[in-house]
């Protein structure tokens, strides 16, 4: 266990995510308002039919009552005129797409007041007017799981009239998941602990920066496209004391709460809980805390506040975890919390040292994970994952709590980072055997009631742990840690549960290590961490196709 947590402690990378599309554009154009000529296999001239002379797919508003009154429906100022059925003049797709990102669609109309369109026959978001019949729209695509065929069907609206364009084809061949897209060192003596992602898909990466000689708390933002940083200052250091950030959380409106670990003059370590503006600059507003504490985890709620985790002594010979709560109005709810493992009902609250990694909200809970050692089995003192639910606004606990399975052999463990997903919070770390010999990564889906609907543990080696996950847009679970590899250790980025890869983040003799995983609205991976190359240690980011 000393071992894995020392490991963690002094490693704890992260960064975000990005987003990119490539797409070959299409050249559907219109004419004279007949005739249209559109890319892909489907784009046809939309022809009158034989047996009624009418466009395909319209509707006669007098065939369903009043033609006075269709028109009154569809804001006509003729009186009873009888409206004009809306045309699909030309429908732009691009022919094929070859990288994650919006697939842009341009509709030519006439007389048209909505469009609509449907991708595989699901439901897209209404088109934008831009003006002169011309309506713009975009089709998602995720990378390799969209790679093949997709079928785009546009129809345009007026009132009770309607017209269907004919189903339009375009293909999707995006590169293979786990393809390495690009990497980027950060300063001689930085690292990288945590990472999150705009909506625009850039990333926010905090960890620390070495200045006179000593890390300091650090943060910075690089773009998704390319890696390379976008504030003018760079690397931003947010408290001149010695330290890190160890967690990172960005609200709805932009903003970047930090939770940060630093040394005061008379060497004792604080938690820091800072609200910063999307500049990376601080707000004013800030968590009072105490020194005594460490702070790991922090996750923003809906409305813009935060609920932090760490651990810290109870004052009773054990390690409790520790919460931390603010609201969206900057009020200071509750400050280093406690809460101690008691299985069964058990009366002694400080038979268990209790440690907090990382917290996710999930449904109005958050829900804590970490390590409880104690004995767990009422015979052998032993170290397990645990996953707490809380309630969100007070910090109390919920039910139930999670302890890590023991199998066989391997009955010790930790989780190190969690993330929501579809299914309740899935949680990763390592499971080890009895006398820590040997250790593997492991990654498992509880729902609310604490069931496990899902296992993933990897190959087992002399040195293995997760550090953080990310959930994509379809449920697949997107890993980030640490492996023992011929004698050298390696930061590793897994995809499983529907997705099948593993990048590993150095190759060589050079040692790394990653330390958190986000993905941008498109679900490419961002992966931050650390490499040492020379005998010097760097900051790493890297963006990763799937």
């Amino acid at each position: 266990m000393l071992l894995a947590f020392g490991a963690c402690v002094d490693h704890a990378p992260s960064w975000a995510d990005f987003i990119a599309n490539d797409m070959t554009a299409g050249t559907g154009t219109s004419s004279d308002g007949g005739a249209a000529a559109t890319t892909g296999p489907a784009s046809t001239l939309d022809e009158p039919t034989p047996a009624t002379g009418d466009p395909e797919g319209t509707t006669d508003a007098a065939s369903s009552g009043d033609a006075s009154s269709a028109a009154s429906d569809a804001g006509s100022t003729a009186g009873g005129a009888e409206l004009v059925p809306p045309r699909i003049l030309a429908v732009d797709v691009p022919t094929k797409v070859h990288l994650a990102g919006p697939v842009p669609v341009t509709v030519m109309t006439e007389g048209a007041s909505l469009v609509r369109a449907t991708l595989d026959g699901a439901e897209l978001e209404l088109f934008t007017d831009q003006g002169g019949g011309v309506w713009t729209g975009a089709a998602p695509c995720f990378g390799a799981v969209d790679n093949g065929a997709h079928v785009l069907e546009v129809t345009a609206t007026l009132g009770p009239l309607s017209h269907a364009w004919p189903p339009v084809m375009f293909e999707v061949a995006a590169p293979a998941p786990g393809d390495l897209a690009w990497a980027r060192l950060g300063p001689s003596g930085s690292t990288s602990r945590r990472v999150v992602v705009t909506p625009e898909g850039d990333a926010i990466e905090v960890g620390s920066l070495v200045v006179d000689g000593a890390p300091r708390p650090s943060i910075r933002k690089r773009r998704g496209k390319d890696g390379t940083e976008v504030w003018a200052e760079g690397t931003i250091v947010l408290d001149s004391r010695e330290g890190a950030v160890d967690a990172v959380a960005l609200t709805p409106g932009g903003q970047i709460w930090v939770a940060m670990n630093v040394r005061q003059a008379d060497s004792k370590w604080r938690p820091r809980i800072v609200l910063l503006d999307a500049e990376g600059h601080a707000t004013g507003v800030e968590m009072p805390t105490d020194a005594g504490t460490t702070v790991r985890g922090i996750a923003s709620d809906a409305a813009g506040g935060c609920i932090a985790v760490g651990f810290g002594s109870s004052g009773y010979g054990d390690t409790d975890i520790k919460i931390w709560r603010m609201n969206a109005e900057g009020v200071a709810v509750v400050s280093a919390k406690g809460w101690d493992h008691a299985p069964n009902g058990q009366l002694n609250l400080h038979g268990f040292d209790d440690l907090a990694f990382d917290v996710v909200i999930k449904d109005g809970v958050a829900w804590v994970a970490g390590a409880s050692k104690g004995k767990h089995d009422e015979w052998w003192f032993e170290t397990r994952g645990i996953l707490v639910p809380l309630d969100l606004e007070t910090g109390a606990r919920l039910d139930p709590v999670v302890v890590q399975e023991a199998y066989g052999g391997w009955r010790q463990g930790m989780y190190l980072g969690a993330a929501a997903h579809p299914d309740g919070v899935v949680v990763v770390g390592y499971g080890a055997m009895t006398d820590e010999a040997s250790q593997r990564i492991e990654l498992a889906l509880y729902d609310a009631g604490g069931a496990r609907l899902w296992w993933s543990p990897e190959a087992a080696v002399d040195v293995a742990y997760g550090t953080g996950v990310a959930v994509s847009a379809h449920g697949g679970v997107i890993a980030s840690g640490v492996v023992m590899d011929g004698g050298t250790l390696r930061g590793v980025v897994l995809g499983r549960k529907g997705l099948t890869y593993e990048l590993e983040f150095s190759s060589g003799l050079d040692p790394s290590a990653v330390y958190g995983v986000a993905l941008d609205p498109w679900d490419q991976v961002f992966a931050v961490g650390e490499l040492t190359a020379a005998g010097v240690r760097y900051a790493r980011a890297a963006f990763v196709r799937q």
